[in-house]
Parts: C-alpha cells; structure tokens; sequence
C-alpha cells in the first residue's frame, strides 16, 4: 500500500506551467484548503486511534475483570456446592446417629422393663411363698397352741 500523501505533500506539490491550464491561484487556493482538511483530517485520525487503543484497554481491562468475576463466581458455586454437601452429609450422619441412639435407648428401655417384669414376678413369688410359709408357721403355733391347751387341760384334770 503505498503511502498516503500528506498536508506537506499537498502543500509542497509544483504543477509546471502550460498554456491553457487552471488558474495558478485558484489552484494554489484549493491545495492549501486540501492540505488544511488533510492536516485537520490527520489530527482526527490521531486523536481517533488514540481514543481507540484507550477503548481497546478498557475492553481488555472489563475482559479481565469479567474472567475474574466469571471465576470467582464458579470458585464460590463450588465452594456453596461443598458447603451445602458437606452439610448434607453432617445431617446424615447426625440422623444416623440419633436413629442408633434412639434403637439403643428403646432398647435399654425394653430390657429395663424385662428386668423389672421380672422382679417382680419374682418378688410376687416371694411373698406367696412367705405367705404359705408364714400360714404353715401360724398353723404349727396354732396345733401348738391347741396341743399344749389340751395337754394343760389333761394336766389340770390329773391335777384335780
């Protein structure tokens, strides 16, 4: 691409002189206004590249921030994913816990209750055989007691 002409160009361009050709000062006149909006032209272009390569590392700039923010977003999506699984298992293994606590408490509590069934059946059986063996005690006192009336009654009658 060849170069482009520049307001120097314009400006320092030399037509030679020929018979019938434009007039010199209009020419000169167009040229110079040609080289004025090539120069204001030129500025802009300037000014317009820069402003451009400023927008390019601002772009580049909300580029990067977006990679961050889209990465901390996921890094704390996985960070709330573990958090919520790990409470998720903290919560299973609680529940199981109080589940085998509970089997265990129920079943202490039934052998609780076996062992005082069974207690007082036997204290049941203790007092029947306190009272069949105190009966029998009271009945023995009481042949005693009848035998040695009669005794004393036979005693009395030899006695007399």
């Amino acid at each position: 691409m060849p170069d482009l002409l520049t307001a120097r160009d314009i400006e320092s361009k030399y037509f030679p002189r020929a018979m019938r050709g434009y007039a010199i000062s209009e020419v000169d006149e167009f040229l110079d206004r040609v080289a004025e909006d090539i120069q204001e032209y030129s500025l802009r272009c300037a000014e317009l590249e820069r402003r451009i390569d400023r927008l390019e590392e601002q772009i580049r700039e909300y580029e990067n921030l977006k990679e961050t923010l889209q990465g901390t977003l996921l890094m704390a999506q996985k960070s709330a994913e573990a958090k919520e699984e790990a409470a998720s298992r903290q919560a299973e293994t609680l529940l199981n816990e109080a589940r085998l606590k509970a089997e265990q408490i129920v079943l202490e509590a039934s052998a609780a209750k076996d062992r005082e069934r069974r207690d007082l059946q036997r204290l049941r059986q203790m007092k029947q055989e306190f009272k069949a063996e105190f009966r029998a005690l009271l009945s023995r006192f009481a042949s005693l007691s009848d035998g040695e009336d009669e005794s004393l009654a036979e005693e009395e009658e030899s006695a007399r």
